[in-house]
């Protein structure tokens, strides 16, 4: 567990980058060529298989990661623990494989997209023999990055050398699999650098199956709650509702993405701190993680609400800008759902809290679908993004409640004074910047490097705590290189 949480941090911010990157480069060629229809036979088949998919994978990557944390340091009892884990996950993918031809048998719809669902249905396979829990445990963020690039790559090139015309939509599902899990199979070799994984009969069920099954479940519900909004608003509003919604839900899960890989690569570390009781190096962490995203997400979310109009007219357009509004309160909802997914992913998840964690995922879903069938026939667009808000903020809330007694929060007042000076320097900067007669992608440049720029010699300036510690270590690090 030497590994630099900093630069697991940037490895898994590089890595959602690309993930973001890739499609906002790839997608329009591929409308271009293969066309409306086509290109929804793909999404409608990757829809369809994403359902057995969530189903294949239980709740075992998360509880892996969290049980496994443990054995480190023990490569024998890591490779038992392991290759039950990928036992369960092999059994699993079986019953979803089969569970997929049934329903493929029984649906003429379905019959329909054979090819398609076949090639898509691969991700299961691979994601199962990918076991990406094991390289989370051991936070080998970096191979996780370089590798996935390379695959994506690959895939690029890929997809302008083969998809020429609209008959080609097999051959594109068949590149996106590859782009997304076909990497996986390098992952099924070089896990045997950290443990050895085979299949075994030989399974505790009874010390894993619940435990899995809570957490599925709460990936279930999550999974079904963020799904509502878009779902309710287009059963009760119209596709143009649907349209500016997405735009603001892709920007806000972008910047929520980006954030979040500070959250990321520090569960295994928390779990392997909760697993062998470390209270102090636990609570430290969670401390350092705490003050980590406060300087980071407050800046962000104030950015993202003052330039709002600017991002949604250089992303969409003009037809899109009754999308500001939105995402002006999935900005709220983000600087919530950052500091919620703290306690929940960070506290309770690693402390053994899975019932409380689906409690808490099935109030706040409960309260989501229920505001969002009030609210949205009368606000649409906005209406969904403020239930959004609500039911992040009512997560938060009983996680914290939750989290009590597992982790000491320990507010440093500093931290918090130069945060909130440096967010009216982000103020000021914006407005100014928004008043001078540029460019729309000047505008938002000129923006976005002002406000860094003054929030960074604000924060220096008021001798924010934590920056200037990261000031010291890399000034050690220019003086060892020298």
């Amino acid at each position: 567990m030497k590994k630099s949480m900093s630069l697991n941090a940037v490895m898994n911010a590089l890595k959602t980058l690309m993930s973001v990157i890739f499609p906002l480069i790839t997608f329009p060629y591929a409308s271009n060529v293969l066309q409306v229809e086509n290109l929804g036979k793909v999404n409608f088949a990757n829809s369809v298989c994403g359902y057995f998919l969530l189903f294949a994978g239980l709740g075992i990557s998360s509880y892996a990661v969290r049980e496994g944390s443990k054995y480190v340091n023990d490569r024998e009892k890591l490779s038992a623990f392991s290759s039950e884990m990928f036992s369960i996950n092999m059994i699993t993918t079986v019953i979803a494989y089969l569970a997929l031809f049934v329903t493929m048998l029984c649906s003429a719809k379905l019959r329909g997209y054979t090819d398609l669902l076949l090639i898509m249905s691969l991700q299961i396979f691979f994601t199962t023999i990918g076991t990406e829990w094991i390289f989370t445990i051991f936070e080998e963020y970096t191979y996780i990055t370089v590798r996935g690039m390379i695959f994506q790559i690959l895939s690029f090139a890929a997809l302008f050398l083969f998809v020429k015309n609209q008959s080609d939509y097999c051959i594109y599902a068949g590149i996106s699999v590859f782009a997304s899990v076909g990497s996986n199979v390098l992952n099924y070799f070089r896990a045997r650098r950290y443990c050895a994984i085979h299949f075994t009969w030989k399974i505790d069920w009874k010390t894993h199956l619940k435990p899995i099954m809570i957490i599925f479940a709460s990936t279930l519900a999550t999974t079904l709650y963020v799904s509502s909004d878009t779902t309710i608003l287009g059963i009760l509003g119209s596709d143009y509702n649907v349209g500016i919604y997405a735009v603001a839900g892709k920007i806000y899960g972008i910047v929520k993405n980006l954030l979040s890989a500070v959250l990321v690569v520090s569960i295994p570390r928390l779990s392997h701190y909760a697993g062998i009781g470390a209270k102090k190096e636990f609570n430290q962490l969670f401390n350092n993680i705490f003050r980590a995203l406060m300087v980071v997400v407050a800046p962000a979310v104030i950015g993202l609400i003052l330039l709002s109009r600017e991002v949604v007219l250089f992303i969409s357009g003009e037809s899109y800008l009754d999308a500001v509004q939105p995402l002006q309160i999935l900005s709220l909802a983000l600087l919530v759902c950052l500091f919620g997914w703290l306690y929940n992913s960070c506290v309770l998840l690693p402390c053994r809290k899975e019932k409380e964690l689906f409690f808490v995922t099935l109030v706040s879903g409960v309260l989501n679908v229920a505001l969002n069938l009030v609210l949205i026939p009368y606000f649409k667009e906005s209406a969904a993004a403020f239930t959004t808000l609500l039911a992040e903020l009512c997560s938060m809330v009983m996680c914290i409640h939750y989290s009590k007694g597992l982790v000491e929060l320990v507010f440093d007042w500093k931290i918090v004074g130069s945060v909130a000076v440096g967010c009216f320097g982000i103020l000021a900067v914006c407005t100014v910047v928004k008043a001078l007669p540029l460019p729309l992608l000047a505008t938002i440049f000129t923006a976005v490097l002002g406000s860094v720029a003054v929030y960074g010699v604000i924060l220096i300036a008021l001798k924010n705590p934590l920056v200037l510690e990261y000031l010291a270590k890399f000034k050690q690090k220019i003086k060892r290189r020298i």
